[in-house]
Protein backbone atom coordinates (compact mmCIF):
# COMPACT_ATOMS: atom_id res chain seq x y z
CA UNK A 1 0.00 0.00 0.00
CA UNK A 2 1.34 3.40 -1.02
CA UNK A 3 1.44 5.93 1.83
CA UNK A 4 -0.52 9.04 0.86
CA UNK A 5 1.49 12.24 1.32
CA UNK A 6 1.52 15.83 0.11
CA UNK A 7 4.37 17.27 -1.90
CA UNK A 8 6.57 18.72 0.83
CA UNK A 9 7.45 21.79 -1.22
CA UNK A 10 4.09 23.45 -0.53
CA UNK A 11 4.03 26.18 2.11
CA UNK A 12 0.42 26.33 3.36
CA UNK A 13 0.81 29.60 5.26
CA UNK A 14 2.20 31.42 2.23
CA UNK A 15 -0.40 29.89 -0.11
CA UNK A 16 -3.11 30.73 2.38
CA UNK A 17 -2.67 34.45 1.78
CA UNK A 18 -4.03 33.98 -1.74
CA UNK A 19 -6.84 31.72 -0.54
CA UNK A 20 -8.01 34.17 2.10
CA UNK A 21 -7.76 37.12 -0.31
CA UNK A 22 -9.56 35.52 -3.26
CA UNK A 23 -11.66 32.94 -1.45
CA UNK A 24 -10.33 30.19 -3.72
CA UNK A 25 -7.01 28.68 -4.71
CA UNK A 26 -5.52 26.12 -7.05
CA UNK A 27 -2.36 24.18 -6.10
CA UNK A 28 -0.73 22.09 -8.87
CA UNK A 29 1.34 19.00 -8.01
CA UNK A 30 -0.49 18.73 -4.70
CA UNK A 31 0.46 15.13 -3.84
CA UNK A 32 3.77 13.37 -4.25
CA UNK A 33 4.04 12.20 -7.86
CA UNK A 34 4.07 8.49 -7.08
CA UNK A 35 1.09 8.89 -4.76
CA UNK A 36 -0.90 10.73 -7.42
CA UNK A 37 -0.18 8.03 -10.00
CA UNK A 38 -1.27 5.35 -7.55
CA UNK A 39 -4.52 7.13 -6.65
CA UNK A 40 -5.32 7.73 -10.30
CA UNK A 41 -5.03 4.00 -10.90
CA UNK A 42 -7.41 3.29 -8.03
CA UNK A 43 -10.00 5.64 -9.53
CA UNK A 44 -9.63 4.20 -13.02
CA UNK A 45 -10.03 0.62 -11.71
CA UNK A 46 -12.82 1.43 -9.27
CA UNK A 47 -16.08 -0.40 -9.92
CA UNK A 48 -17.95 0.92 -6.88
CA UNK A 49 -19.79 3.79 -8.49
CA UNK A 50 -23.28 5.08 -7.77
CA UNK A 51 -25.39 7.35 -9.94
CA UNK A 52 -25.90 10.39 -7.69
CA UNK A 53 -28.74 12.83 -8.30
CA UNK A 54 -31.38 14.81 -6.45
CA UNK A 55 -35.08 15.43 -6.72
CA UNK A 56 -35.55 18.78 -5.02
CA UNK A 57 -34.22 18.38 -1.47
CA UNK A 58 -34.14 14.58 -1.66
CA UNK A 59 -30.83 12.95 -2.57
CA UNK A 60 -30.37 9.56 -4.20
CA UNK A 61 -27.65 7.06 -5.03
CA UNK A 62 -28.37 4.14 -7.36
CA UNK A 63 -25.75 1.46 -8.07
CA UNK A 64 -24.78 1.28 -11.73
CA UNK A 65 -26.22 -2.24 -11.77
CA UNK A 66 -29.57 -0.78 -10.72
CA UNK A 67 -29.53 1.64 -13.64
CA UNK A 68 -28.65 -1.22 -16.00
CA UNK A 69 -31.73 -3.15 -14.83
CA UNK A 70 -34.03 -0.23 -15.70
CA UNK A 71 -35.94 -0.40 -18.95
CA UNK A 72 -35.12 2.23 -21.59
CA UNK A 73 -38.40 3.96 -20.72
CA UNK A 74 -37.47 4.12 -17.02
CA UNK A 75 -34.02 5.47 -17.85
CA UNK A 76 -35.52 8.13 -20.12
CA UNK A 77 -37.97 9.17 -17.38
CA UNK A 78 -35.07 9.55 -14.94
CA UNK A 79 -33.09 11.71 -17.36
CA UNK A 80 -36.18 13.82 -18.11
CA UNK A 81 -36.75 14.38 -14.37
CA UNK A 82 -33.12 15.42 -13.92
CA UNK A 83 -33.37 17.84 -16.85
CA UNK A 84 -36.55 19.38 -15.43
CA UNK A 85 -34.84 19.80 -12.07
CA UNK A 86 -31.89 21.57 -13.67
CA UNK A 87 -34.21 24.01 -15.43
CA UNK A 88 -36.01 24.80 -12.17
CA UNK A 89 -33.10 25.15 -9.74
CA UNK A 90 -30.41 23.15 -7.98
CA UNK A 91 -29.65 19.80 -9.63
CA UNK A 92 -26.76 17.38 -9.90
CA UNK A 93 -26.11 14.21 -11.88
CA UNK A 94 -22.82 12.28 -11.86
CA UNK A 95 -21.15 9.14 -10.49
CA UNK A 96 -19.80 9.09 -6.96
CA UNK A 97 -18.53 6.83 -4.23
CA UNK A 98 -18.92 8.32 -0.74
CA UNK A 99 -16.11 6.68 1.22
CA UNK A 100 -16.97 8.36 4.53
CA UNK A 101 -20.55 7.10 4.40
CA UNK A 102 -19.41 3.58 3.50
CA UNK A 103 -17.03 3.49 6.48
CA UNK A 104 -19.63 4.95 8.82
CA UNK A 105 -22.09 2.20 7.84
CA UNK A 106 -19.60 -0.69 7.64
CA UNK A 107 -19.93 -1.15 3.88
CA UNK A 108 -17.25 -2.36 1.44
CA UNK A 109 -14.77 -2.96 4.24
CA UNK A 110 -11.19 -2.95 3.00
CA UNK A 111 -12.03 -1.02 -0.16
CA UNK A 112 -8.81 0.61 -1.41
CA UNK A 113 -10.43 4.05 -1.77
CA UNK A 114 -11.18 4.11 1.97
CA UNK A 115 -7.56 5.10 2.46
CA UNK A 116 -8.47 8.58 1.25
CA UNK A 117 -11.00 8.99 4.07
CA UNK A 118 -8.31 8.01 6.56
CA UNK A 119 -5.81 10.38 5.01
CA UNK A 120 -8.03 13.49 4.89
CA UNK A 121 -8.77 12.91 8.59
CA UNK A 122 -5.10 12.54 9.49
CA UNK A 123 -3.16 15.29 11.24
CA UNK A 124 -0.75 15.89 8.31
CA UNK A 125 -3.69 16.73 6.03
CA UNK A 126 -5.85 18.57 8.57
CA UNK A 127 -2.89 20.54 9.92
CA UNK A 128 -1.99 21.62 6.38
CA UNK A 129 -5.59 22.69 5.79
CA UNK A 130 -5.77 24.66 9.05
CA UNK A 131 -2.63 26.57 8.05
CA UNK A 132 -3.90 27.02 4.49
CA UNK A 133 -7.34 28.34 5.45
CA UNK A 134 -6.27 30.09 8.65
CA UNK A 135 -9.13 28.27 10.40
CA UNK A 136 -7.86 26.55 13.56
CA UNK A 137 -11.35 25.14 14.28
CA UNK A 138 -11.23 22.55 11.46
CA UNK A 139 -11.50 19.11 13.08
CA UNK A 140 -12.38 16.63 10.33
CA UNK A 141 -13.26 16.10 6.68
CA UNK A 142 -15.37 13.81 4.60
CA UNK A 143 -14.29 12.07 1.44
CA UNK A 144 -15.92 11.26 -1.90
CA UNK A 145 -14.66 10.01 -5.23
CA UNK A 146 -16.45 11.40 -8.27
CA UNK A 147 -16.58 10.53 -11.95
CA UNK A 148 -18.23 12.84 -14.49
CA UNK A 149 -19.06 11.38 -17.88
CA UNK A 150 -20.79 13.05 -20.87
CA UNK A 151 -24.06 14.62 -19.73
CA UNK A 152 -23.07 14.99 -16.08
CA UNK A 153 -23.21 18.35 -14.28
CA UNK A 154 -23.72 20.21 -11.00
CA UNK A 155 -25.73 23.44 -11.05
CA UNK A 156 -25.05 26.58 -9.04
CA UNK A 157 -25.07 26.38 -5.23
CA UNK A 158 -22.91 27.71 -2.37
CA UNK A 159 -22.19 24.57 -0.25
CA UNK A 160 -23.82 25.83 2.93
CA UNK A 161 -25.57 23.13 4.98
CA UNK A 162 -28.09 23.58 7.79
CA UNK A 163 -26.62 20.79 9.92
CA UNK A 164 -22.89 20.91 9.09
CA UNK A 165 -20.36 23.60 9.96
CA UNK A 166 -18.40 23.61 6.71
CA UNK A 167 -15.31 25.80 6.50
CA UNK A 168 -14.13 25.02 2.97
CA UNK A 169 -14.60 22.64 0.07
CA UNK A 170 -11.68 20.78 -1.45
CA UNK A 171 -11.32 18.89 -4.72
CA UNK A 172 -8.20 16.95 -5.68
CA UNK A 173 -8.52 16.85 -9.44
CA UNK A 174 -7.13 13.61 -10.92
CA UNK A 175 -7.87 14.11 -14.62
CA UNK A 176 -5.16 14.03 -17.27
CA UNK A 177 -5.20 15.75 -20.67
CA UNK A 178 -8.59 17.42 -20.28
CA UNK A 179 -9.67 20.06 -22.79
CA UNK A 180 -11.61 23.15 -21.55
CA UNK A 181 -14.11 22.69 -24.39
CA UNK A 182 -15.11 19.34 -22.89
CA UNK A 183 -16.91 21.16 -20.04
CA UNK A 184 -16.72 19.88 -16.48
CA UNK A 185 -15.13 23.14 -15.38
CA UNK A 186 -15.43 24.33 -11.78
CA UNK A 187 -16.95 27.80 -12.17
CA UNK A 188 -17.33 30.59 -9.60
CA UNK A 189 -20.04 33.23 -9.93
CA UNK A 190 -20.09 36.87 -8.87
CA UNK A 191 -23.00 38.83 -7.45
CA UNK A 192 -23.94 39.94 -10.97
CA UNK A 193 -24.24 36.35 -12.16
CA UNK A 194 -21.15 36.54 -14.35
CA UNK A 195 -18.37 33.97 -14.07
CA UNK A 196 -15.63 35.41 -11.88
CA UNK A 197 -13.19 32.50 -12.22
CA UNK A 198 -12.95 28.90 -13.31
CA UNK A 199 -10.70 25.87 -12.82
CA UNK A 200 -10.30 23.34 -15.61
CA UNK A 201 -9.96 19.65 -14.61
CA UNK A 202 -6.29 18.69 -14.37
CA UNK A 203 -4.08 16.06 -12.81
CA UNK A 204 -2.91 16.09 -9.19
CA UNK A 205 -4.26 19.58 -8.52
CA UNK A 206 -5.96 20.83 -5.37
CA UNK A 207 -8.87 23.20 -5.89
CA UNK A 208 -10.03 24.69 -2.60
CA UNK A 209 -12.50 27.45 -1.80
CA UNK A 210 -14.01 29.00 1.29
CA UNK A 211 -17.71 28.53 2.06
CA UNK A 212 -20.14 30.07 1.20
CA UNK A 213 -19.31 30.76 -2.43
CA UNK A 214 -21.59 30.35 -5.49
CA UNK A 215 -20.15 27.77 -7.86
CA UNK A 216 -21.06 25.00 -10.29
CA UNK A 217 -19.55 22.26 -12.45
CA UNK A 218 -20.42 22.89 -16.07
CA UNK A 219 -22.09 20.26 -18.23
CA UNK A 220 -19.68 17.64 -19.62
CA UNK A 221 -19.88 17.69 -23.40
CA UNK A 222 -20.99 14.59 -25.39
CA UNK A 223 -17.66 14.68 -27.25
CA UNK A 224 -15.46 14.70 -24.12
CA UNK A 225 -12.65 12.20 -24.43
CA UNK A 226 -12.03 11.04 -20.85
CA UNK A 227 -13.73 10.72 -17.46
CA UNK A 228 -13.45 13.70 -15.13
CA UNK A 229 -12.05 12.11 -11.94
CA UNK A 230 -11.50 13.61 -8.52
CA UNK A 231 -11.43 13.18 -4.77
CA UNK A 232 -13.43 15.79 -2.89
CA UNK A 233 -15.19 16.73 0.32
CA UNK A 234 -15.64 19.43 2.91
CA UNK A 235 -13.41 20.60 5.74
CA UNK A 236 -15.61 20.83 8.83
CA UNK A 237 -15.61 22.33 12.30
CA UNK A 238 -17.15 20.81 15.39
CA UNK A 239 -17.06 17.47 17.14
CA UNK A 240 -15.11 14.85 15.25
CA UNK A 241 -17.20 11.75 14.42
CA UNK A 242 -16.11 8.43 15.89
CA UNK A 243 -15.56 6.29 12.81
Amino acid sequence: MVKIALDARHDPKALGETLRTNGRLQIPNFLEEGVANHLEGLLLRNNTWFVAYNEGHEFFEIPLSGIARMSPEQQNRLVDAIDRGARAGFQYFFHQYYMTDAIRNGREQGHPLHAMHDYVNSEPFLGFMRDLTGDAAITHADSFASRYLPGHFLTEHNDTHAHENRAAAYTISMTRRWQPDWGGNLLFYGEDGNIDAGFTPSFNTLNIFLIPQPHAVSHVAPFSGAPRLSFLGWLKRGERPDY
